[in-house]
């Protein structure tokens, strides 16, 4: 009884240890950043793709087919959050 309390003991700090290690703070994108973003968006609106909530599918076949007339900002945040994951 006493090795079962001992580990559930141990297996509870640990847990609790990484909670107090965590600070908490997280990294808030700027108003210029997020701008930035939103226009990569509205060029793909443009461009003919929509809106990504719309239809998942459709949108991610035509980032496919305009990814080239991107600039290199939103390519580079389009390939961080639609490339493809194995």
């Amino acid at each position: 009884m006493k090795t079962i309390l001992l580990m559930m003991f141990m297996l509870f700090m640990a847990h609790a240890h990484a909670d107090i290690e965590f600070d908490g703070k997280l990294e808030i994108p700027t108003e210029a950043e997020m701008a930035k973003n939103r226009g990569c968006f509205e060029e793909l609106s443009k461009l003919g793709c929509g809106d990504p909530g719309d239809d998942l599918k459709q949108f991610r076949s035509c980032l496919h087919d305009v990814y080239n007339s991107l600039g290199s900002e939103c390519k580079s945040m389009m390939t961080n959050l639609y490339k493809k994951r194995n």
